[in-house]
């Protein structure tokens, strides 16, 4: 045999056959024979994992910080995508999996979305578990439930292989891979149980809650004075008795009655409050909780940061820990759409995926450019523009906000005098605070509409006028006649000023024109 053909041999046995597997590592020898102990630092040292999750978990600060994390996650929708969409067997599975989660819930106690935050919150305790309950459904195999269990049945060994903990199996046994979804927050060969984001918070937690204990000590002796009393010399002990019991009963009713001769001193306490080491361990110790749980810490507490810039970093870091911490439900669902597909399709079909969206409202920014590119001539689309802006059109006239107190503002023939446009009507002044402008700004945005308005269909057909009546030598009699036909009917001061400001559009627009 050839150099070559030996070597070509020995590559096909080493085809699809790893070799630092589990159970040729010396360290894991006996270890690949059972359950992988889960490495996680607080489970190694006090085997009470739930119960440590629990109690930080009830942790007001920690609590508050989770709240807030499903809160983003409950924000947002869901739908399924097909993994083909130019295959039909690909969109029927998609179809068939649609048809599945709408018609009904999937337990007795939770609704999909809860099912799917269940999943996402691997990231707090590492890993989650679902048991899905396969059944036949109009010819259809299908889950019929889809059911939280807690994380002490399930074991994972070497091979990172689920195991359940059953009586009959105390040290877990082998289940099929169908059976369970498993959800898992940065999993590696040597830790298939997860990263646990409330491991990190175990010694922060458990420093806060030893930080308050001394806190509330301080505040007992340190809140109200000290009150110090001196009795005279030669007092029986029974005498010193009573002036004790009754110190004692000062504390409640705030008054003392002794014999006299004796003394009484308060003295209160020098400590600043801003300045308390505890206080600073159990603001620390927050921070540090909240760094684990949403990756930073200016949302969850109220530090000296100033910087608007930095406060917008900060809320972009955290909504993107948010986006990575929902494709754990995300891809959990999407296994189980797998295993829809294989059973109901066969292999070789490409499954649809679950995916979470959210609808983005377009503010002030995107209200501006549509107006900047009317301005400009661009004619952008009404229907598009109300449609990213999420605001419905009317459906008739009596339904429209329009421009001056439901009266079109550039109607020709209705009156309108500059002096007297109430510009908080505008429909201008609605659309503009809809789009998330402040007072001032959508006044000063509706201002600038109407003013255009009555150049547009006021000033500058006025000035034509003029231009026309002079090229053709008709009276002032006549030119007033068709003012009046124009602008509608005005009084000498209006008249004046709607000449003016045509007058003033002439000379500003380059084409000032003599008027006889």
């Amino acid at each position: 045999m050839t150099p070559l053909r030996g070597l070509v041999q020995s590559v096909k046995g080493w085809l699809n056959k790893p070799i630092a597997t589990p159970d040729t590592d010396p360290s894991r020898f006996f270890n690949s024979l059972f359950a992988l102990p889960n490495p996680d630092p607080i489970l190694r040292q006090m085997g009470k994992a739930e119960l440590v999750y629990s109690s930080i978990l009830a942790d007001p600060h920690v609590i508050g910080e989770v709240r807030s994390i499903r809160g983003s996650f409950r924000s947002h929708e869901y739908r399924v995508v097909a993994g083909d969409e130019g295959d039909s067997k690909s969109t029927a599975a998609r179809d068939l999996c649609v048809q599945w989660m709408e018609s009904g819930p999937p337990n007795a106690i939770a609704d999909w979305l809860e099912v799917m935050w269940q999943m996402t919150a691997c990231v707090f305790t590492g890993y989650r578990a679902h048991e899905v309950v396969w059944g036949m459904v109009d010819g259809k195999y299908l889950p019929v439930e889809v059911i939280d269990r807690p994380n002490r049945r399930i074991l994972f060994d070497a091979n990172s292989n689920p195991l359940l903990v059953s009586r009959e199996h105390m040290l877990g046994a082998p289940i099929e891979p169908y059976q369970f979804v498993i959800s898992r927050h940065m999993p590696t060969s040597d830790n298939p149980y997860g990263l646990a984001l409330l491991s990190s918070c175990f010694w922060p937690h458990s420093f806060k809650t030893g930080g308050w204990r001394y806190f509330v000590k301080f505040c007992e002796r340190n809140g109200i004075p000290l009150p110090v009393a001196r009795y005279p010399q030669g007092s029986t002990e029974a005498d010193i008795d009573k002036l004790e019991a009754a110190l004692q009963e000062m504390i409640e009713s705030a008054y003392l009655i002794a014999q006299e001769g004796t003394s009484l001193e308060l003295i209160e306490s020098k400590a600043g409050g801003g300045s308390l080491p505890q206080e600073r361990l159990i603001v620390l110790c927050n921070r540090e909780m909240s760094k684990a749980l949403t990756s930073q810490a200016m949302i969850g507490e109220a530090l000296e940061v100033g910087s608007r810039a930095a406060a917008e970093t900060a809320k972009d870091r955290q909504d993107q820990v948010h986006d990575s911490d929902r494709d754990s439900g995300a891809s959990s669902m999407s296994q189980i759409f797998k295993w829809i597909t294989l059973f109901n399709f066969g292999e070789g079909v490409s499954p649809p995926k679950l995916e979470f969206y959210k609808h983005q409202i377009a503010g002030k920014d995107r209200a501006e450019t549509y107006q900047i590119a009317a301005r400009m001539g661009a004619k952008p689309s009404r229907k598009a523009m109300l449609e990213e802006l999420q605001i419905p059109g009317a459906e008739d006239d009596e339904d429209a906000l329009l421009p001056m107190s439901g009266k079109a503002l550039a109607a020709p023939a209705a009156p309108a005098d500059p002096a007297n446009v109430d510009f908080s009507a505008l429909v201008g002044f609605e659309f503009a605070k809809a789009a998330g402008m402040t007072e001032d700004e959508a006044i000063q945005l509706a201002t600038e509409a109407a003013d255009q308005a009555i150049e547009d269909k006021m000033i500058a057909p006025v000035y034509r006028m003029l231009v026309e009546f002079e090229k053709t030598g008709k009276t002032l009699a006549e030119f007033k006649d068709a003012l009046a036909d124009l602008v509608g009917e005005m009084d000498d001061e209006g008249l004046r000023e709607v000449l003016e400001r045509a007058l003033m559009y002439s000379m500003l627009t380059g084409a000032a024109t003599k008027v006889g």
